[in-house]
């Protein structure tokens, strides 16, 4: 009867395979993905806590929604992943004025906002309006300000912190976020 030895050297060489595999795969992602995609973080401005993270294709619209504080109607205000390190608002919709919303366009250092009337909003529109990070401060009482993506993703701020926190979001190139949780270990 023979007996099979395995020896210490083939499984070597199958564990070299497999992780060189792996670090092919994680590169491609991480250079092809990279280019196409970010990743949209919310952080705790004074903790640094990070409250919520979502991989965002680059190009996708999301809605900042909440309510005014004086008209408690809905405000909705659209940004766009423009690459990733950069927001662009790119709109802002209402259906009724209040304090703080624009009641035309305005001419502003770096552009002019449009100012529509459609489908019963008003609407302004933004062509310069970018942001490496948006901050806010979430709503005690009435705002209940909710991140909304396309895919169905809601965010409702009062749910990951209090009311009052001040929150910043932005977006970071994937493979950063790649690093920084490789040196987390």
């Amino acid at each position: 009867m023979s007996r099979k030895v395995m020896s210490t050297l083939s499984g070597a060489h199958y564990l070299l395979i497999i992780t060189f595999s792996i670090i092919f795969i994680l590169t491609s992602v991480a250079v092809y993905g990279g280019t196409h995609y970010a990743v949209f973080q919310v952080k705790d401005f004074f903790s640094g806590e990070v409250v919520f993270e979502k991989l965002v294709r680059i190009g996708t619209n999301f809605t900042l929604a909440y309510i005014h504080s004086v008209t408690n109607q809905p405000v909705y205000e659209v940004f766009t992943v423009e690459d990733n390190h950069t927001l662009a608002m790119v709109e802002m919709r209402y259906d009724s004025f209040g304090a703080n919303l624009p009641v035309g366009p305005e001419k502003l250092a770096d552009e002019t906002t449009r100012f529509i009337v459609e489908d019963g909003y008003y609407k302004i529109l933004y062509e310069n309006r970018r942001f490496e990070k948006v901050p806010l401060r979430v709503g005690q009482v009435v705002a209940d300000h909710t991140l909304i993506f396309p895919d169905g993703t809601r965010l409702r701020f009062l749910d990951v912190v209090d009311g009052g926190a001040y929150v910043e979001f932005y977006v970071m190139p994937l493979l950063d976020r790649i690093r920084e949780r490789g040196h987390r270990g």
